[in-house]
């Protein structure tokens, strides 16, 4: 069984209190029953993870380190997906993140279902962030993608700005896949890459010839038809292993 994982507010700390957050303080205690002697791995904001064998639990807890873990090879991919119904956002969000995504941006868009106000939206944001901090835990993960705040098409165009490259998923591209893309614009491992993923309704040409005139490169997911859930999973896996993720060879 994998030691129990935990992101720190902090550094890794060779020696002294664990910077845990009370949650998972509580969460170790009292829960999980952990003791002096057990092993835990600990993950800091620097993606440093360590294995860790506690030799304090209490009001603080304290470890040695015994290894550390190696960093995995990890792309820098970020998932624009529109906003789906229900508990479906919850679902790609969780698998984005088990995936290996560094960011998920919930896009509104156009033929958009689901109309959020402000309030609903940060509270939206905040629920999406635990998901992924506990789907980072289970998936053994080095880092906790961050749930950016709900945004629009205008909005979105500042942002693809700090992107090396941008793919749009429409079912009505010409038929080059996303590796085929990647491979066509030279793109690497170290490369920030944007993947967008319409809603229920999926884009309009107009929007779609919008994000292009923005730089990005419209890409096919096939001939079938997928669920935008499944749209963003699956865009979200291509690109992560054609850049060296899920067991993919690195692009230098």
């Amino acid at each position: 069984m994998s030691a129990h994982r935990f992101f720190l507010t902090g550094l890794v700390p060779d020696g002294g209190p664990l910077p845990l957050t009370a949650e998972d303080a509580h969460h170790l205690r009292t829960v999980l029953r952990l003791a002096v002697g057990d092993e835990i791995v600990v993950v800091g904001t620097d993606g440093r993870a360590a294995l860790v064998r506690l030799s304090v639990v209490g009001e603080q807890t304290e470890g040695e380190i015994l290894a550390e873990i190696p960093a995995p090879v990890l792309p820098h991919v970020t998932l624009v997906q529109g906003i789906c119904k229900g508990e479906k956002m919850d679902l790609v969000v969780r698998q984005a993140t088990e995936l290996g995504v560094e960011r998920v941006v919930p896009l509104q868009s156009a033929r958009g279902v689901v109309r959020l106000d402000d309030a609903k939206r940060e509270a939206r944001r905040e629920r999406w962030q635990r998901i992924a901090a506990e789907a980072s835990k289970q998936s053994q993960q080095v880092r906790v993608p961050v749930i950016a705040p709900v945004t629009d098409l205008v909005e979105l165009e500042a942002a693809l700005a700090e992107f090396t490259h941008t793919l749009v998923c429409w079912e009505e591209a010409s038929g080059v896949g996303v590796g085929d893309a990647l491979s066509d614009l030279g793109a690497t491992t170290a490369d920030a890459i944007a993947v967008i993923v319409g809603p229920e309704g999926g884009f309009s040409a107009e929007e779609v010839d919008t994000l292009v005139a923005w730089g990005a490169t419209p890409v096919s997911l096939g001939e079938t038809v997928l669920r935008t859930e499944t749209a963003g999973t699956v865009a979200s896996a291509l690109v992560i292993y054609t850049l060296g993720g899920l067991g993919g060879a690195p692009r230098g």
